[in-house]
């Protein structure tokens, strides 16, 4: 069922890789689990509450059982810090969003066969 509150207009894939980011300004870094991502932004879960702001570089790792696959160079700011996570707005489209959902139906493929 839809959500008649939703307002952003970008489609979000839900996806579970891990993100590592690090604060420009201060070089603190953190990671966590995706949530959601799109062309223009990302959200990712942490294990703990952290209120951060500021500039951010980020990394994506897509990790498979015999390889992994780093996606790196993308910066942005957080827009908005939760207690489940923070949300990152991409200073530049996120030109690799094409390659998630094919990526996403393999993680399912693995997981049901488990």
């Amino acid at each position: 069922m839809a959500n008649t509150d939703e307002k952003r207009e970008l489609i979000r894939l839900p996806f579970t890789p891990r993100a590592y980011c690090q604060i420009k300004e201060t070089g603190h870094e953190f990671a966590g689990t995706i949530r959601d991502i799109s062309l223009l932004s990302i959200f990712i879960q942490l294990d703990s509450e952290l209120d951060l702001s500021g500039e951010c570089d980020v990394q994506i790792v897509l990790e498979g059982e015999r390889s992994e696959l780093e996606i790196n160079n993308l910066s942005g700011y957080i827009i908005r810090s939760e207690n489940t996570g923070l949300a990152i707005r991409f200073n530049e489209p996120f030109e690799w969003l094409a390659i998630v959902p094919a990526l996403f139906k393999k993680q399912q493929l693995t997981e049901n066969r488990t």
